[in-house]
């Protein structure tokens, strides 16, 4: 397994001029079983399934696997019923880092996440004017998450 190694926060401020030549991405959440977390991601011309074990804080066991674009349109369609996120997903480098800003879509439309992952959980991280409140430790902002429990749902329930 890899080790992820990732942090991520809310953007607070528009952004719009830092985003260029997105990837659309759905992804899917297969049922849960213990602590590990399966994913079905679906871009335009690739598909993979990801397996994650629970984070301490930054850091996460991580696996991957190609799969079949046809398959990932079945999984998702079938097997991820009510656990789907999906985004635009743009890259940002700055100070020698690739940020991953993700605009969300549907009934998670308006959040914006950015996230970078990191060689070493104490590596220095120089933080961008645009970036906000940091998330990295909260699971209600885990894609996963949000799949099950989308941000409109927050608000209609206070």
């Amino acid at each position: 397994m890899a080790l992820e190694i990732e942090r991520r926060f809310l953007v607070r401020r528009n952004i719009r001029h830092l985003c260029r030549n997105g990837v659309r991405i759905i992804q899917g959440y297969l049922p849960q079983s213990g602590d590990n977390t399966v994913r079905v991601r679906l871009t335009d011309d690739e598909a993979t399934l990801t397996i994650k074990t629970r984070k301490t804080g930054a850091c996460r066991e991580e696996l991957e696997y190609p799969l079949g674009v046809d398959l990932a349109r079945k999984l998702l369609r079938h097997s991820c019923t009510g656990r789907v996120v999906r985004k635009t997903r743009y890259l940002h480098r700055q100070d020698g880092l690739c940020w991953e800003i993700d605009v969300f879509e549907g009934e998670n439309a308006g959040l914006v996440i950015a996230e970078v992952e990191l060689s070493d959980p104490n590596q220095l991280l120089p933080l961008p004017d645009w970036i906000g409140a940091e998330i990295t430790s909260l699971r209600a902002y885990s894609n996963s998450s949000l799949s099950r429990a989308p941000i409109r749902r927050w608000t209609a329930a206070a």
